[in-house]
């Protein structure tokens, strides 16, 4: 199984496998998107990676890797709380 064709079925996560692919694809994608601007995934077929990736670890904790993007800031591409915004935040 490929992750990109998961994503794009919204297939579930089955294996730990996949879902350590799953985090590896999240995380090149991420730092591609923050780093040259050229991800290989656009942004809902990146978001639903992470989902997958975080229904996997709702129904399996105990495999909860710590590389993995659910809950960091830029999918985890860059320190916490330190993503760069294109535009400038409105007030």
């Amino acid at each position: 199984m490929t992750i990109t064709n998961a994503a794009a079925a919204g297939s579930a996560l089955t294996t730990r496998d996949e879902y350590a692919d799953a985090i590896g694809a999240a995380i090149r994608a991420a730092a591609a998107y923050y780093g040259s601007g050229d991800s290989p995934l656009d942004d809902a077929s990146f978001d639903l990676l992470v989902s997958l990736i975080q229904a996997y670890e709702e129904r399996y904790p105990e495999h909860t890797d710590a590389a993995s993007p659910t809950g960091k800031a830029a999918g985890g591409a860059s320190p916490a709380g330190e993503a760069a915004h294109t535009t400038p935040k409105r007030r």
